[in-house]
């Protein structure tokens, strides 16, 4: 399910306020590592919790930064909620949004982010140019009613990038990443659901071998 993250954007506010006596780190928007021990970072848009990957909101231009959680749900057992958190900037309020991906979902999340820079290797070395191409869906399918797809792009130069996007309720929101961002995203999703399964073992669904094996 995917929903507003206007809850969230707003508990990730009110805590910027409890960071002053935290070490802050410097951010580099290219990293692609991840740092967990990392409690925020400034950016030039103000304090952010956490060691956030950078983006681009496609509809605005505006950057945003992602913030990983997880909760716990009755009927799907452990859900991770990858959010999206647009500070004010511009002009324009601060925003949000969020993918609430089940165990699995949230496993080939990471796998398809995973594959950006064999991706755009290849675009550059065969000088493709403009070009696009889905990585894989997510949650559901082209034309369901809540689509969550994984799209690699690359420009007139041939430089690779990642394209997330969400449909739902016939609305597209989509978020743009550089290659080593989209690598911090994949490694900031991963640590908080295995974080998460590690104190919640019974939430982790059954291995499929067959689909393993995809990963491999």
């Amino acid at each position: 399910m995917m929903q507003g993250v206007g809850r969230v954007f707003a508990a990730i506010v009110v805590g910027l306020g409890l960071t002053s006596m935290a070490p802050a780190d410097e951010f580099d928007p290219d990293r692609a590592s991840f740092d967990p021990e990392t409690k925020f970072v400034i950016t030039p848009y103000g304090a952010i919790l956490g060691d956030p990957a950078q983006l681009t909101d496609l509809a605005t231009g505006r950057t945003g930064f992602s913030y990983c959680t997880a909760v716990p749900d009755k009927d799907r057992g452990l859900l991770l909620m990858a959010s999206i958190v647009i500070p004010a900037q511009d002009g324009a309020e601060g925003g949000g949004h969020a993918a609430m991906m089940t165990v699995d979902q949230a496993r080939e999340f990471i796998a398809y982010l995973r594959k950006a820079p064999e991706w755009a290797k290849v675009a550059t070395d065969n000088e493709v140019g403009l070009f696009s191409k889905p990585i894989g869906d997510v949650i559901g399918a082209e034309g369901e009613a809540e689509h969550l797809t994984i799209k690699f792009v690359s420009d007139e130069q041939s430089n690779g990038a990642i394209r997330i996007e969400h449909v739902l309720g016939g609305v597209t929101k989509a978020f743009g990443f550089g290659i080593n961002p989209a690598q911090k995203f994949a490694t900031q999703v991963e640590h908080t659901l295995e974080t998460a399964l590690a104190q919640n073992p019974d939430a982790a669904p059954a291995e499929d071998a067959e689909k393993s094996k995809l990963f491999e």
